[in-house]
């Protein structure tokens, strides 16, 4: 069986936490039950940068604790095509395929919206796995045991930025200040409603104007000289709008001349994905 799991960007600026997207890049996952022992290995342009398979396990274990169902032996091959380590959901789609192959392994059958809220419970923050789940522009509310969302389906082309280096989520998170000013707050709230009344208008190339962020960013910019770097030199080419992908290192921008950015690796152009996860017998 086969499945594909698309990349995603989250945050998308202002809207931290909340605003997800579904990116026209998948890593395809090939697995089948025909075996008496677990076994993942990892082909494509990314699998070199992958250091483990825990992430799997971790999965499969806490799939098995909350519904009472034992995972049974896999053969799992991946084609990487989604970078790792970059702000580009390489975790959540992980997250998403195990949580898959799990539900059909110990035939459990829990509903799309169930695995949803698994996944989110073992991630942490919705907007970075329910768009691999169901596509388009996700706009994601979590609150306690209350999870919700809404989808819009967007036509629009976007280019990341990808460095030769890495950056490690959960320092990411780390480094967020527990509390921000009230004017940085009201700041983000304004770009952020402004942000998604442009997409529920259809104005898409006006949205892309209310991407600034003042909550989240500097403090993951700063973390890492090679990141000022990269950011600085994105930013003098004087780009209408750029965001770092998730928690990045990734850059989303309009930038078109890429000549002299420091640490560049690749150049992705993607259109947003409208589909969401894929699922071939």
């Amino acid at each position: 069986m086969k499945i594909m799991v698309p990349a995603t960007t989250t945050n998308l600026g202002a809207g931290f936490d909340v605003f997800g997207l579904a990116l026209d890049l998948f890593n395809e996952v090939f697995f089948s039950f025909d075996t008496d022992k677990t076994f993942i290995e990892s082909t494509g342009k990314y699998a070199p940068d992958l250091e483990s398979y825990d992430l799997f396990f971790e999965v499969f274990e806490f799939f098995e604790k909350k519904t009472g169902y034992r995972v049974p032996p896999v053969k799992i091959r991946q084609v990487c095509n989604i970078p790792v380590s970059s702000g580009l959901g390489s975790s959540a789609a992980v997250i998403v395929s195990a949580l898959y192959i799990a539900n059909v392994g110990t035939k459990a059958n829990l509903s799309q919206r169930d695995l949803m809220k698994l996944a989110v419970e073992l991630e942490g923050h919705p907007d970075n796995v329910v768009p691999a789940f169901v596509g388009g522009l996700v706009v994601c509310y979590q609150d306690g045991d209350v999870f919700d969302f809404e989808r819009f389906e967007l036509d629009f082309e976007l280019t990341f930025l990808v460095p030769n280096f890495s950056l490690c989520t959960n320092n990411m998170r780390r480094v967020l200040p527990k509390e921000v000013s009230f004017e940085d707050a009201v700041f983000n709230i304004k770009n952020s409603c402004q942000f998604l009344a442009k997409i529920a208008s259809g104005k898409l190339d006006d949205a892309f104007k209310y991407v600034e962020d003042r909550l989240h960013q500097s403090y993951r910019i700063n973390q890492y000289e090679e990141m000022k770097e990269f950011v600085r030199a994105v930013v003098s080419k004087k780009p209408s709008y750029w965001f770092v992908s998730g928690s990045g290192p990734s850059i989303c921008t309009d930038v078109k001349d890429v000549e002299g950015i420091p640490y560049l690796r690749d150049v992705l152009r993607l259109k947003v994905n409208n589909r969401g996860l894929i699922i071939s017998k």
